[in-house]
């Protein structure tokens, strides 16, 4: 059962954790991107100002996972009996969906400007120099966040996110020095489509996770026929019926079923047991129904 155990570390001490790493990278990127928008405007390097762009999109990313984060431990009110815990799954999909289109668009506006390469000669030597202070910060973030990523699916997005942030930046080192002396300004477009399309292979585990989340699928961390099986083994529980798993939250994962017990079997002990058991798979909202079967 070990493998089940990252799951599920108590909502309220993930969130005050997660809290203050969320703010500090979402200062440090909104302070590169002033710092990218500065240089490009100033260097003529519209890759840089786009990039700035797609940064501010990070920091709009990062600000709505944080507000998950306090959605995950929202407390139950009458028609909302599970809180806003939902919500955080919604916006971990949002957030999947809206980093595929970033690199669909990288990728669309890489493929339009090899057809037509723009007038303006960028200075690479600015790119250079912009693309690594971007590789420090993005690696700062990325660590911060990979010390977290196995708690949350949010999490884990956005350490694929700023991870892949950090080797465009490698790319874009690189581009800036290859353009500063060739004068080859195709390079730049040629690495952004080879990087869009990392982006969207290593996204692609957390917008299907996401997706699943949402439509209350079994989170991959727990596996049903496994639990159904561990449950069976509890003394006195002869088969489990009617067994639900779904996601409340990014963080939290509930289960329903029916225990079919033998005659004669101990009902609070049985449904002790298997309480401990879902506990210790990452399942704490647990809701079980019994009753006996017949001997045959």
């Amino acid at each position: 059962m070990a493998h089940h155990h990252h799951h599920h570390h108590g909502a309220e001490k993930i969130t005050a954790d997660l809290k203050n790493t969320y703010i500090i990278a979402i200062v440090l990127i909104v302070a590169y991107v002033i710092f990218e928008a500065w240089m490009g405007f100033r260097h003529n390097a519209l890759t840089l100002v786009s990039d700035a762009g797609h940064k501010l999109i990070d920091v709009f990313s990062l600000s709505l996972t944080l507000i998950t984060f306090w959605l995950s431990t929202s407390k139950a009110r009458k028609n909302y009996t599970y809180g806003f815990r939902k919500l955080s799954v919604i916006i971990s999909l949002f957030n999947a969906i809206l980093v595929v289109a970033v690199a669909c668009t990288i990728i669309w506006e890489s493929i339009e400007k090899i057809i037509e390469p723009g007038e303006l000669a960028p200075d690479g030597e600015a790119i250079s120099i912009t693309a690594a202070v971007g590789f420090f910060v993005n690696c700062i973030a990325a660590f911060m966040l990979s010390i977290k990523r196995k708690h949350d699916v949010n999490t884990m997005g956005q350490f694929i996110h700023t991870l892949t942030d950090a080797l465009v930046y490698v790319g874009v080192v690189i581009s800036g020095f290859i353009i500063k002396w060739t004068g080859l300004a195709v390079i730049d477009p040629i690495i952004s489509i080879l990087i869009a399309i990392f982006v969207l292979s290593n996204i692609w585990n957390v917008l299907k996770e996401s997706f699943r989340m949402s439509i209350d699928g079994v989170p991959s961390s727990v596996h049903a026929d496994e639990i159904k099986e561990h449950i069976k083994s509890v003394p006195g529980v002869q088969n489990v019926e009617n067994l639900h798993i779904w996601a409340v939250s990014t963080i939290q994962t509930a289960l329903c079923a029916t225990l079919l017990l033998s005659e004669g079997a101990d009902q609070a002990a049985a449904v002790s047991s298997v309480k401990a058991l879902l506990k210790e798979s990452g399942i704490d909202d647990s809701t079980l129904e019994t009753k006996f079967g017949t001997k045959n």
